[in-house]
């Protein structure tokens, strides 16, 4: 999908709590074998011991209005996503965060695509924005709590030590202010088959937590490869995930060896999943670097993609008229690629590029 040159990103937010989890402390408690922890390729993982995932949303948010140096009362569109528990059953975190960030007044309504669920919320919001001429901004939030006894962060997935985090951004149309993006297109691709990988072997439920007491997507995983094979699956994720490179770079009028491609930002995923999955279609199709942001957050669920995007703003040496890529991938499986540019007079006043 191809956005009119005045959509912006005004301002990405991430928003993570102070305590973390060590990869060593899992390992020495038996959660991960060594080999587990080398190719999971995490330091730590971030963990809330007080606040609910929409609370951290709504920090995010707030975080994003201040430094935008925007009221509340600018937004009239809150998209939120999601993929674990917000606190409470039978209720709206959307509302939640609108009231929380003090938009009260704004439409507010959540996004659910499983992890890809942040950029789907970021084309929906180019969509209002497009066609709804009166709509002065969007704000989007993720936020997730991955916390027991729902969920073990280190072993309720193969591949993947879950953080937990709020992130946010400010969507708008472009006026005489700087903003961090220009969102030049985004594209999707999508093959629903692989919904029943997350279910594998289970009978549908009639009530949450019903088969295990606890998240566990290891086990309907295993039984889905035990019957097809992995091979299936690697082979048409990378056939999607090349499809949406193209797609958005074809959409953003760029050639995929465009000197202004700079970067493309990678999903929190483990390290041998990217280097897997990833890996071969980046080094067939771009000559742009691959940052990988998760080894000392682990993946934020659908919070992976606003936080590379505000890493890329503060961690790497992008300038006006760069331009960098975003993708991600969510289970039952969509994935989906964004193509940003940093607009002409935005000024730039970051770190290095250490630690990435």
């Amino acid at each position: 999908m191809k956005f009119g040159n005045d959509l912006r990103i005004k301002t990405v937010t991430s928003w993570f709590p102070p305590d973390r989890e060590n990869v060593e402390d899992a390992v020495a408690a038996g959660k991960l074998t060594e080999s587990d922890a080398e190719r999971l390729g995490v330091s730590h993982l971030p963990f809330s011991a007080t606040l609910s995932a929409p609370e951290m949303a709504a920090e995010a948010g707030r975080a994003a209005l201040s430094r935008a140096g925007w009221s509340p009362s600018d937004i009239g569109l809150v998209l939120h996503t999601w993929i674990y528990h917000q606190g409470h059953d039978m209720w709206s975190p959307p509302h939640y965060v609108a009231h929380a960030v003090g938009a009260g007044t704004a439409t507010p309504y959540g996004v659910q695509q499983g992890c890809n669920a942040g950029s789907l919320a970021l084309q929906l919001a180019g969509m209002h924005l497009d066609a709804d001429a009166g709509l002065g901004a969007v704000l989007v939030t993720t936020g997730d709590r991955f916390c027991p006894p729902g969920m073990d962060r280190w072993t309720s997935d193969y591949g993947l030590g879950f953080g937990d985090a709020g992130t946010a951004a400010l969507v708008h149309r472009g006026d005489a202010g700087s903003d961090d993006y220009a969102l030049l297109s985004l594209a999707t691709a999508t093959d629903a088959q692989f919904e029943l990988m997350m279910r594998h072997g289970n009978d549908f439920s009639p009530a949450p937590m019903w088969h295990d007491g606890f998240i566990d997507l290891r086990t309907p995983k295993k039984s889905y490869m035990a019957a097809y094979g992995k091979e299936k699956f690697e082979t048409i994720a990378g056939r999607n995930i090349r499809k949406v490179i193209t797609d958005s770079l074809h959409d953003a009028g760029l050639e995929p060896d465009d000197p202004r491609i700079k970067y493309i930002a990678l999903p929190r995923l483990g390290a041998s999943l990217l280097d897997s999955i990833y890996g071969p279609v980046l080094d067939e199709l771009l000559k742009a670097e691959a940052l990988r942001f998760g080894s000392a957050t682990g993946h934020l669920g659908c919070g992976d993609f606003f936080a590379n995007l505000a890493d890329m703003r503060d961690r790497v040496p992008l300038e006006p008229g760069d331009v960098a890529l975003v993708i991600s991938g969510g289970a039952a499986w969509t994935w989906a690629c964004a193509v940003v540019q940093v607009p002409d007079g935005t000024p730039r006043d970051r770190a290095s590029a250490k630690g990435v």
